[in-house]
């Protein structure tokens, strides 16, 4: 018997496998373009407003104006094999919803910063792969096979990996990560600090150097590429 239970509003699970194991069973039940039905829609509701008690839901969403009409599964916009729960709110506005994240709790403060500066690009980064698609057929630059939309994925340039270029953000405006604030779109936060935002879009515009990888090949650098702390590591004094 497990030690832990966690709730997620009056569902209860004994791990966080198993809550995702929940929710994966879900989104699998349903085909793309459909709406929940009743019973998984206030189980995925229950999920998107974890953090807050039944009774204060709806004081939330008066607050915010963000009313959650619906949930729907369809396919992720970017990689178009992957469903995804989607929520509807009374506007007809779409937003991408991950149970894994929900589940999984919220990151550390630098984990929090990267996610954040990559939903901030995001916008940059579809553009730039639109455009290389206006121009059939795209190639992996590692393999030099063709590729298509869904199989592969914008890989930040050697030595200038995202990491290297959120890292010398941080280093070179002398931010504190855990001064950031930050607002929260339930499925995602944006920086409260407009300007911070706007300085951040330009100075990946003017470090980023674009290029298509398959996604197998993009996974395969992944790790190599990533900066991560070592005891070995030294600083200056």
């Amino acid at each position: 018997m497990s030690k832990f239970t966690i709730h997620i509003g009056k569902q209860k699970f004994s791990s966080k496998t198993e809550a995702l194991k929940h929710y994966k069973k879900i989104l699998n039940s349903h085909e793309p373009s459909e709406i929940l039905n009743q019973e998984n829609f206030h189980s995925v509701r229950q999920l998107v407003y974890k953090d807050y008690d039944n009774d204060l839901i709806n004081e939330y969403e008066k607050e915010t104006g963000d009313y959650l009409k619906s949930i729907k599964v369809d396919y992720h916009p970017e990689f178009k094999k992957t469903k995804c729960f989607f929520l509807l709110n009374d506007k007809n506005e779409e937003e991408i919803f991950s149970y894994i994240y929900a589940i999984n709790g919220v990151p550390n403060d630098y984990v929090r910063f990267t996610k954040t500066c990559r939903f901030l690009v995001e916008p940059r980064l579809r553009k730039f792969k639109a455009s290389v698609f206006k121009n059939r057929p795209v190639k992996c630059v590692i393999t030099n096979q063709v590729v298509e939309w869904e199989e592969c994925q914008i890989d930040h340039k050697l030595p200038l990996t995202f990491s290297v270029i959120i890292k010398s953000f941080i280093v070179s405006n002398n931010i504190d990560l855990s001064d950031i604030e930050y607002i929260s779109k339930i499925t995602k936060e944006e920086f409260k600090d407009k300007d911070l935002a706007n300085k951040f879009d330009l100075f990946h515009k003017k470090m980023a150097v674009l290029r298509i990888i398959s996604t197998k090949e993009n996974n395969k650098l992944a790790g190599k590429s990533r900066i991560k702390p070592s005891k070995k590591d030294g600083v200056l004094t």
